[in-house]
């Protein structure tokens, strides 16, 4: 199973809420990060205009790639939110996904979200659960100054 922090988790989904709402279905999107003790949302820039898609800052994404190796962390996916849809990767999503990688969608209407394996052009739904509060704390991903660099 998958690993998560609630609080991490909670917090991403309080924010693509407030994105759905406050900036007429802007999404929200970032980098899924295996820490090696659990995943991690790190969040990019959107810098699609539209509303309802998303694109990661190239930038971000290049920031984010550095931090990651040097601190013996994997990107492993991406995430992004669905502000007046349901949890399941649309065929762009799927499309514009890497092969073998995995897909986190953030359900701002159902205030919920859902884990993906997007492998050959299919999603296949995947179970995820939370770490407890203490699990892993040392080794927390990105959260640091390394990202502000």
């Amino acid at each position: 199973m998958y690993l998560f922090s609630k609080a991490q988790f909670s917090q991403t989904l309080h924010q693509a809420c407030d994105a759905a709402t406050s900036m007429a279905g802007k999404e929200i999107c970032g980098l899924i990060v295996d820490t090696g003790c659990h995943l991690s949302f790190v969040s990019t820039r959107n810098t699609s205009l539209k509303s309802g898609s998303f694109e990661l800052s190239r930038s971000d994404v290049r920031r984010i790639v550095a931090a990651s190796k040097v601190l013996g962390q994997e990107i492993i996916g991406t995430f992004h939110s669905h502000p007046i849809g349901i949890a399941v990767p649309g065929g762009t999503d799927i499309h514009n996904a890497v092969d073998d990688s995995l897909m986190f969608i953030f359900d701002c209407m159902g205030k919920n979200g859902q884990l993906w394996k997007i492998k050959s052009g299919k999603a296949r739904s995947l179970p995820f659960g939370f770490i407890k509060s203490t699990e892993c704390e040392p080794c927390d991903p990105l959260k640091s100054t390394a990202l502000d660099a």
